[in-house]
């Protein structure tokens, strides 16, 4: 199994790009150095941040306790394994951590990010107790169900024989701006379950798979049960726990930022904005789009609804319109604090407050955001943790391997490695297919048809004078030869140029379905494709050669994985 590191600045195209700040961060060199010190609090390539980091999370005082009992009691609804729970016992101690990433449930767990993201997380933990043996790491996996963008969750995607297909769930009854975690699937899952399952080659996982699916994917189920049971089910041989946010004990623990935010509002809005404009002005993108207020409120559907600051001292909700003093809001935030949910700008800064994170696992998009929150953690009184970057994969399965292999063959240059074609191809496919259309042109065909034109014709040239001393009829026969060896060399010249238009016109498609094995719909794969598709293929082991991939490099490069 081959395997090479691309660096993510060499992923360029349009769709396919990573953002400047996100290639700047995973850099070793001044970009990261200046981008660390002015936007985080600790850089996780400095040894010396990581003591301080540890010095700051064991004399911090959380309710670990009660956190131990709510992910006890949530891990085993999810079916997590009994010995991964038990490692609970240990966050009952200054000295454990946690190593913390996060996604929105996704249908069947939807696309292979999260599961990157979730191996990063274990590596990442394991790596730090080898070098930290007197602390413990448990890696967790935040389920992000308090989001209301259910379709983008209820989606996932496949090939089927070799074409993209999507699977969706609709629910029919569902409230709009609903939370996922509230909303339960219904009768249509089962026929979605079948849909997706139907899509999947015949092989010797497929009924595990299915079995899986049906047990997890059921009418009376909402989204984020079943992403959780699923990716327990997936990691039950890692050490990997799960928490729900929207819980109403987890609510609780996080009281205090609520009331924070409503109390201080809107200066988290002001400081976002503030580092936005220190992005902005270094020619980065600020992606977070800060309110006045950064919550939610909940109604009974559970569904989120918009606060508006109407004056300094009152509030409205949308859409209901209800008013409210600061001081009526304040209330009602510390006698139910289960009525509030955090935006995606509270949302960090209430895991941080809650959990022990030594060390947030973010994709490229999350990175940037972190970016714009250092003073909002500042002002709630604390540090962020290690941001470090998830691992990066791109599957290549057989078949567009020996397209690789092609395509280096015809670019009849013998220095030229497939990890560079890999690199060509990622940044630039037109690139790649013109050099490989003139590699496989390394003969000029019309040059060397002139030449035996030439030869033939001077051959028959020369025999002019002795046919002629024969029969001078003889002259006449050998000038009608001579047009008939124009038109013969003429008809081959027409074949070989449809021969050639044909063969390249076979390598432009086979490098289009190469491009869109890697880039489905010009997106990177590991935002589109189900991780089912290649568990069904080739086993269960494919998680454990991810993580292998992670223990041996870092995850500053986008790793290329062929099956």
């Amino acid at each position: 199994m081959n395997s090479f590191l691309i660096d993510y600045r060499d992923i360029q195209t349009p769709k396919k790009g990573f953002s400047n700040l996100f290639n700047d961060y995973t850099i070793e060199g001044e970009p990261h150095d200046r981008l660390a010190s002015r936007f985080f609090h600790f850089d996780y390539r400095k040894e010396t941040d990581y003591y301080k980091h540890l010095n700051n999370l064991s004399s911090r005082r959380y309710r670990r306790k009660e956190l131990a009992e709510l992910l006890a009691r949530q891990n085993r609804e999810f079916g997590t394994a009994e010995k991964h729970i038990a490692s609970l016992e240990r966050l009952g101690s200054p000295e454990c951590m946690l190593v913390v990433t996060g996604q929105q449930p996704g249908l069947f767990t939807g696309p292979l990010y999260s599961i990157y993201k979730a191996i990063t997380a274990v590596i990442v933990a394991e790596r730090q107790k080898e070098i930290f043996p007197e602390y413990d790491f448990l890696p967790l996996f935040w389920i992000e169900g308090e989001d209301h963008d259910f379709n983008e969750s209820a989606k996932t995607s496949l090939f089927e024989n070799g074409r993209l297909t999507h699977v969706n769930l609709d629910v029919r009854n569902r409230l709009s701006d609903q939370m996922v975690s509230r909303t339960v699937m219904g009768q249509d899952i089962t026929e979605t379950v079948s849909a997706f399952t139907s899509l999947l080659q015949d092989s010797e996982h497929k009924e595990e798979i299915s079995g899986a699916l049906q047990t997890f994917y059921t009418p009376e189920s909402t989204l984020e049960l079943a992403f959780g049971r699923t990716m327990a089910f997936l990691f039950r041989d890692y050490p990997l726990l799960f928490l729900s946010p929207s819980d109403p004990d987890f609510k609780k623990l996080a009281k205090d930022v609520f009331h924070r935010e409503l109390e201080t509002c809107p200066h988290t809005s002001h400081s976002v904005i503030e580092q936005s404009s220190i992005l902005e002005s270094m020619g980065y993108e600020a992606q977070a789009k800060p309110r006045a207020v950064n919550l939610f409120r909940l109604n009974h559907h559970d569904q989120r609804m918009r606060i508006e600051q109407h004056t300094a001292d009152s509030f409205t909700v949308f859409p209901d319109k209800h008013r409210y003093s600061r001081h009526q809001m304040l209330e009602l935030c510390d006698d139910h604090p289960g009525q509030f949910s955090p935006n995606v700008v509270l949302r960090p800064v209430v895991q941080d407050h809650v959990l022990p994170v030594f060390a947030y696992i973010a994709g490229p998009g999350e990175i940037s955001y972190f970016a714009q929150y250092r003073k909002v953690y500042e002002h709630f009184g604390l540090y962020m943790p290690f941001i470090i970057p998830r691992g990066s994969f791109t599957l290549v399965e057989s078949p567009v391997r020996k397209i690789m292999d092609k395509v280096l063959q015809k670019t009849g240059r013998p220095s030229l490695s497939r990890k560079q074609i890999y690199r060509t191809a990622f940044g630039n496919l037109r690139l790649l297919q013109k050099n490989a259309v003139s590699g496989a042109e390394n003969h000029d065909f019309d040059a060397l048809l002139d030449k035996t034109a030439e030869n033939i014709q001077a051959e028959l040239h020369a025999l002019i004078p002795a046919l002629s001393q024969l029969d001078r009829n003889l002259e006449q026969v050998l000038a009608g030869s001579m047009r008939q060896v124009e038109k013969v060399m003429h008809g081959i010249r027409e074949k070989t140029h449809r021969a050639g238009r044909k063969k390249h016109d076979e390598l432009v498609t086979q490098l289009e379905k190469a491009a869109s094995a890697l880039f489905p719909e010009d997106l990177p794969q590991e935002r589109v494709i189900n991780i089912f598709y290649y568990i069904n293929k080739y086993g269960w082991d494919i998680l454990d050669n991810c993580a292998t991939m992670l223990r041996a490099h870092a995850t500053e490069s986008h790793i290329i994985l062929e099956l």
